[in-house]
């Protein structure tokens, strides 16, 4: 049978259940844990989105940490429901609300962490990607493999590889479909950092921690900066700092770092 369109959204037991969100002092920890490896089907899709935007909207989350249970990050789209069963409109239904989530990660105000053990593998990779930062561990691999199974990067793959690895090295990878292994991902930029496996939580939520403690409206200021650099000339980047840098230093958070710099000395 095709998998259908819903016509209505999950409640908590399907978030509780596939998407797990822990607020714990402005991070927002948010764990996948679907089956088949946290691949993306039609129980855990909805969830997935659903959390992901309520987690972008919510003013008390400053900064949000994406992550896999079970020892793998994500394997992507659900092959059970592909082939044959898949219905294009359902589809087409799910990737448009998947694109929103992906474009909320990367262009939205909060800094966003993924943390990827295991396999990040077609829109799982693209997840990995659409983040500020990625952390790895030292069994981490990452696969752009949708050509294996003669399909197209969807969830704006290809732009956030791009802009991670260059262009010639994101076509190889697009059109091998070959398996980078954590140490190539941090030779070639994929990755920020590689750690243990069994200290990467807490090494992330440190670093989540101290990004929540700073002014949510700078952290959002250079997101969207950096963002826009690679679009921009640098005149025109030079000119948006010379009017927002005023805007900061009138802020009494800037006032207050700028106090606690000189009674240290």
């Amino acid at each position: 049978m095709n998998a259908e369109v819903p016509d209505g959204g999950s409640g908590a037991a399907a978030e509780d259940k596939y998407f797990q969100v822990e607020r714990i002092d402005g991070v927002a920890r948010c764990t996948m844990r679907g089956p088949s490896m946290n691949a993306m089907g039609v129980d855990t899709l909805p969830p997935m989105v659903d959390g992901i935007k309520g987690v972008l909207a919510d003013p008390e989350v400053r900064v949000v940490v994406l992550r896999g249970d079970g020892g793998n990050f994500s394997t992507g789209a659900d092959l059970s429901i592909m082939g044959e069963k898949m219905d294009p409109e359902f589809l087409n239904f799910h990737m448009l609300r998947m694109n929103e989530a992906v474009h909320a990660l990367h262009e939205g105000p909060k800094p966003v962490i993924a943390e990827v053990d295991g396999w990040a593998v077609g829109g799982g990779f693209g997840l990995a990607l659409a983040a500020d930062i990625t952390y790895a561990t030292e069994r981490a691999l990452f696969m752009m493999s949708f050509v294996r199974i003669s399909i197209i990067p969807d969830l704006g793959c290809v732009y956030l590889l791009t802009r991670r690895v260059g262009l010639h090295l994101a076509k190889e990878l697009a059109l091998t479909g070959r398996v980078v292994d954590a140490q190539e991902a941090l030779r070639i930029g994929l990755v920020n950092r590689v750690m243990p496996h069994q200290d990467i939580s807490g090494e992330v939520m440190k670093t989540a921690a101290k990004m929540a403690g700073r002014s949510p409206e700078v952290l959002a200021a250079i997101k969207r900066h950096i963002n826009a650099a690679p679009r921009l000339d640098l005149a025109t980047l030079q000119e948006l700092e010379a009017y927002a840098q005023p805007f900061f230093v009138l802020k009494p958070e800037h006032r207050a770092d700028i106090a606690r710099f000189f009674e240290k000395g």
